[in-house]
C-alpha cells in the first residue's frame, strides 16, 4: 500500500502536542521515538488513526510510535523535514552511556568534546617540538649561535605556527562544547573568541611577573583577565551557554529568536564567564600554586610523589599554564627549575600508555587518533594523548598514568635533576639538561624507563575492554552480495537464530512483540553473542545501528530484532555480516553481539524473530520449546 508519508508526519506532529511538544525525533527499525516535552498532550487515540501506525506506547522518556520496517525511516526523513530536531549529542550520549556511573559520564562527555581539537593539538605538538629544537639556546650554543641569530620573520613565523591554538584554545574548546550539549556551534565559538579578546589583560603575561601585565580589577576584588590556553572555564561556559539558548529558544517568541536569542546568550555568558566562572578559577590557580611550591620542598622526594600524581590532574582543569609564574620565579632565582623534570616524566608516562592502547585497540577511531596523539605527547603536548585516548573509555589507563607520573616525579627529584628552562617537554625537553652530561644520562634513562614501565603495565592490566570491540564490520568480514541473487522458495519451517532457551510471543518483555502489533513472533534468550539465519532468503534490511535485520523469501518478510530498545547503544556491542541486498543460506552468520555489554547497559537480550506480514498468511505458528541450537525447528509457515 502506498502512503503519504508527508502527510502522515504532518499528523503525528498534531497528534502529539504540535512541534513545540517534542524536543528531538529519532527511529530504530520499527519505531518513531519521540522525546516530548509533556506525555499527556499526545493523543493516543488519534496517534493510533494515523495511516501505517500499528502501536503506540511511552517508555523511558520516550513517545514511541510503531510503523514498522520500511515505513519509519520514511515517516522520520519527513518529521524532520518539518523542523523537528534531531536527536542532539547530548541526548544520543545519555543513551549511548546507559549503565555507567556520574564519574564515567562526566569523563566521556569531557572526552566528546576534546575529540575534534586534537588533529590542531598534534600540529601543535609538532611545531612546538620542532620551535624547542631549532630556537632553544642550549642547543644553538653547540654551533656557536644564539636566538639573536635568528632572523626576526621566522621566529614570528614559528610563533604563530605553535602559538596559534592555545592561544585560541577557548574557543575551539567552546564551540565544540556547544556542538556536544546541543547549542548553536558559532555561538560558541564567537564566545570562546570574547574570551581571548586582545582588549584582555593577557594571560601568559599576567602569569609572568617580568611582564608588568596586571588583571584589570572590577570593584576592586573581581580580577579581570584573558584566558589563553585555559581548559575549563571555556568548557563551564559551553556547558552553561548552551543550555541557556536550548531554553531562550523553547521561550523567546519564534519571530524575535533569530535576533534575541543569540544577544542574550553571548551577552548573559560574557558577563558570567568574566565576573564568575573565570574569577573563581583564577581563585583555584593560586591555591594550586602554593599547594605546588609546599609539595617541591618536602623531603625525600615527596614533593616530586605529589606532583607527579596530581599533575594530569591538575592538566584537566585547564589552569596548568599558569605553573609558568612558578617556573619562572625558580629559573630567576636559582637559574634551575626541577619542576620541568617531573613535568617531563608525566609526558613520557602518558606517551607510554597512549601507545599501548592505540596498538593492542581494535577501534578504528583510536587506532587512527591514538599514534599521533602518542607522538604529540612525546614532542610535549599531553592534551589529545590525555582526552582522545587515556581517559576517552574509562579511569583505569588514568590512574594507572598518574601513579606511574608520581613513581617518576619521586625519582627525578631524588636524582636531583633540573632544567635549565621551561615550556618544553619530553624529548624536546632534553635539551634543558645537556649542560651536564650526567644531568642528561640520568634523563634518558629515567624517561627510558618511565615510558617503557607505562607501555608494559597498561598492555597488561589497564587496557579498557571498549576499545577491542571494533563497532562496525571490517571489509573482509562482510560477503558482497551476489550480484542477481536467485529468489528463494517459500520457508515452511523458520530455524531458531541462536542456542539460548525458546520463549513464546506472549513473554517477550516488550509490547510490540508480545502483542502481536508487528506481526507473529517468537524469542530466543541467547546464551552465546551469534545470530543466525532462520532461512534462505535475501537481505532486505541492516539497521544503521546493527541490532535488527531484515530478510525476505518466497514472500514472507522477516524481522530479526536483537535485545530490547538496544537501538540506545548505537550499535556498540554489535558487528554485522552481511549488507543489503546479499544472499544468505538457512545457518549463515548474520550477526555477532556482546552480551555482557547489552546486560551492562541495561537491556534484555531477548533476540524476536517476527514474520510481519504474517496477516498475508495462511499460517504462522511457533513450534518450539526449551533449549534450542541454531538451526532447530522454530516456526512453521503456510502460505
Amino acid at each position: 500500500m502506498n502512503y503519504d508519508y508527508a502527510k502522515i508526519a504532518k499528523e503525528v506532529i498534531q497528534a502529539v502536542g504540535g512541534s513545540e511538544n517534542i524536543k528531538s525525533a529519532a527511529h530504530c527499525a520499527t519505531r518513531l521515538r519521540l522525546i516530548v516535552a509533556d506525555r499527556s498532550l499526545a493523543d493516543d487515540e488519534k496517534v493510533g488513526e494515523i495511516d501505517a501506525v500499528k502501536g503506540t506506547f511511552f517508555t523511558a522518556g520516550q513517545y514511541q510510535i510503531i510503523f514498522g520496517t520500511g515505513h519509519v525511516n520514511r515517516v522520520y526523513e519527513q518529521i524532520t523535514r518539518l523542523g523537528i530536531a534531531e536527536t542532539t549529542a547530548s541526548e544520543a550520549k545519555e543513551a549511548k552511556m546507559d549503565g555507567k556511573n556520574q564519574l564515567q559520564k562526566a569523563i566521556r562527555t569531557f572526552g566528546d568534546v576534546f575529540v575534534p581539537v586534537i588533529p590542531a593539538l598534534v600540529a601543535t605538538g609538532l611545531f612546538l617540538g620542532l620551535k624547542g629544537a631549532l630556537l632553544n639556546d642550549n642547543f644553538l650554543n653547540l654551533f656557536g649561535m644564539s636566538n639573536a641569530d635568528i632572523p626576526q620573520t621566522f621566529q614570528v613565523l614559528v610563533d604563530v605556527l605553535s602559538g596559534t591554538t592555545f592561544a585560541f584554545l577557548p574557543a575551539i574548546v567552546c564551540w565544540s562544547t556547544f556542538r556536544v550539549f546541543g547549542g548553536s556551534p558559532v555561538l560558541g565559538l564567537i564566545l570562546g573568541l570574547m574570551l581571548v579578546n586582545g582588549s584582555l589583560p593577557n594571560a601568559y603575561s599576567v602569569a609572568d611577573p617580568a611582564s608588568g601585565v596586571t588583571p584589570l580589577m572590577l570593584l576592586g576584588f573581581i580580577p579581570i583577565v584573558g584566558y589563553q590556553g585555559s581548559i575549563l572555564p571555556a568548557f563551564v561556559a559551553g556547558v552553561i551557554g548552551s543550555k541557556l539558548e536550548k531554553k531562550l529558544r523553547k521561550t523567546v517568541p519564534a519571530v524575535f529568536d533569530f535576533m534575541i536569542t543569540p544577544f542574550l546568550v553571548l551577552f548573559i555568558m560574557l558577563i558570567l564567564s568574566l565576573l564568575v566562572i573565570g574569577p573563581l578559577l583564577h581563585a583555584l590557580e593560586n591555591v594550586l600554586l602554593v599547594i605546588v611550591e609546599y609539595a617541591l620542598e618536602l623531603p625525600m622526594g615527596i614533593g616530586g610523589l605529589i606532583v607527579g600524581f596530581f599533575w594530569s590532574i591538575i592538566t584537566l582543569t585547564g589552569v596548568h599554564h599558569i605553573f609558568n609564574m612558578l617556573e619562572i620565579s625558580l629559573l630567576s632565582n636559582t637559574g634551575f627549575n626541577p619542576f620541568n623534570a617531573i613535568l617531563c616524566m608525566c609526558g613520557f608516562s602518558s606517551a607510554g600508555v597512549c601507545l599501548a592502547i592505540s596498538i593492542k585497540a581494535r577501534k578504528k577511531e583510536i587506532r587512527a587518533i591514538g599514534p599521533s596523539a602518542t607522538v604529540s605527547a612525546l614532542l610535549g603536548i599531553g592534551e589529545p594523548a590525555l582526552f582522545g585516548v587515556i581517559l576517552r573509555y574509562g579511569i583505569k589507563p588514568f590512574l594507572l598514568s598518574c601513579s606511574i607520573n608520581g613513581v617518576a616525579g619521586m625519582i627525578a627529584m631524588l636524582l636531583g635533576m633540573k632544567g635549565t628552562g621551561n615550556g618544553i617537554t619530553t624529548i624536546p625537553g632534553m635539551l634543558l639538561y645537556i649542560y651536564k652530561p650526567s644531568m642528561l644520562v640520568m634523563y634518558v634513562a629515567l624517561a627510558l624507563a618511565t615510558f617503557i614501565t607505562a607501555f608494559c603495565l597498561c598492555w597488561f592490566f589497564a587496557v579498557p575492554p571498549e576499545v577491542m570491540e571494533t563497532g562496525s564490520p571490517t571489509k573482509k568480514d562482510v560477503p558482497e552480495p551476489a550480484c542477481q541473487p536467485v529468489p528463494a522458495p517459500f520457508p515452511d519451517v523458520l530455524g531458531a537464530v541462536a542456542q539460548g532457551t525458546f520463549v513464546p510471543m506472549e513473554e517477550i518483555p516488550d509490547p510490540t512483540f508480545s502483542e502481536g502489533v508487528l506481526g507473529t513472533c517468537c524469542g530466543i534468550n541467547p546464551e552465546t553473542g551469534k545470530v543466525y539465519s532462520p532461512m534462505d532468503g535475501i537481505i532486505s534490511q541492516v539497521a544503521d545501528t546493527l541490532h535488527a535485520i531484515g530478510i525476505e523469501a518466497g514472500g514472507v518478510e522477516l524481522l530479526i530484532h536483537v535485545g530490547i530498545d538496544t537501538v540506545g547503544m548505537n550499535g556498540d556491542g554489535f558487528q554485522s555480516h552481511v549488507t543489503e541486498g546479499a544472499a544468505v543460506k538457512k545457518g549463515d552468520l548474520l550477526l555477532t553481539m556482546d552480551l555482557e555489554k547489552i546486560k551492562t547497559a541495561g537491556h534484555p537480550s531477548t533476540i524476536m524473530v517476527i514474520v510481519t506480514n504474517s496477516d498475508d498468511l495462511s499460517s504462522v505458528e511457533a513450534s518450539a520449546s526449551g533449549r534450542l541450537m541454531p538451526g532447530d525447528e522454530l516456526m512453521h509457515l503456510k502460505a
